[in-house]
């Protein structure tokens, strides 16, 4: 395959889970929640609010964004969210959705997103655009692999198996018995809490197969002297013998056409 094919289908790895929430269903009203209340915070100390909620048929959140909530129902990172009237970042709101069903994480999602249809008007579209990425490349010009970093194509996993085999994760470390190095560049992402890591990752290391690997780095979030770890940029070429080249490359974008106050309960 060309390597530009390559790239643009790595990145799209990102919304793997807009398909996912899009399930078939002969009934419009299998996606939303049973019972929904919304209330403006405004004026509200967030300090004698109760924390988030979530269980089965259950969403609940304190003190929430309606920025905050896309990001959720769309399953993306803040940066992939554009558009919209400044309140949508701004604005916080206590939501409490209920369900009777029984429901996956993916429909779950999937109700928060009628849920914003619903109650906040919100339109919305996928949109492809050129935003700042990273390039996950080899460190070693010999293609020297780090000393975390082994081959497991042998293992359980097997070398055809599209999805990680396993991935723990806390907010000092990335850790797996096997798993691509596209899926890898898709969790230093996708956890750019803890990673520090604020542009999608496309694997561009040429290295096909499982790998398992002990990624330790300090927490993005925090203070310097509570973590002996070195960042991610370091951790990644000291440990794995990988490293993050800024580059520019298509991202896909949850873009904001419209959205308006929600409706009273």
């Amino acid at each position: 395959m060309h390597r530009a094919a390559v790239a643009t289908i790595s990145i799209l790895w990102f919304s793997a889970a807009f398909a996912a929430q899009e399930f078939p269903t002969g009934d419009p009203t299998a996606l939303a929640f049973d019972v929904v209340s919304i209330k403006s915070l405004e004026g509200i100390a967030r300090a004698r609010l109760p924390g988030a909620r979530q269980s089965q048929g259950r969403f609940a959140r304190a003190a929430t964004t309606v920025r905050q909530l896309v990001e959720y129902a769309y399953d993306v990172q803040p940066l992939q969210v554009t558009g919209g009237p400044a309140w949508m970042s701004t604005g916080r709101f206590q939501v409490d959705a209920r369900t009777e069903r029984t429901t996956t994480p993916a429909q779950m999602r999937a109700m928060v997103k009628q849920m914003l249809a619903e109650r906040f008007a919100l339109k919305a579209h996928i949109e492809v655009r050129e935003r700042p990425i990273y390039r996950l490349v080899m460190a070693h010009q010999d293609g020297k692999l780090g000393p975390s970093l082994y081959r497991t194509d042998d293992g359980e996993c097997g070398g055809s198996n599209p999805q990680p085999c396993d991935l723990s994760a806390w907010s000092g470390g990335l850790m797996s018995s096997g798993m691509g190095l596209q899926q890898l560049a898709l969790a230093l992402f996708n956890r750019s809490q803890a990673t520090g890591v604020d542009r999608p990752v496309v694997d561009h290391t040429g290295l096909a197969g499982m790998f398992g690997f002990t990624l330790m780095f300090s927490p993005f979030s925090a203070a310097p002297q509570a973590s002996n770890d070195p960042s991610i940029f370091v951790a990644l070429r000291e440990q794995l013998g990988l490293k993050l080249e800024p580059a520019r490359g298509p991202v896909e974008l949850v873009v904001i056409d419209s959205v308006e106050q929600p409706t009273p309960n």
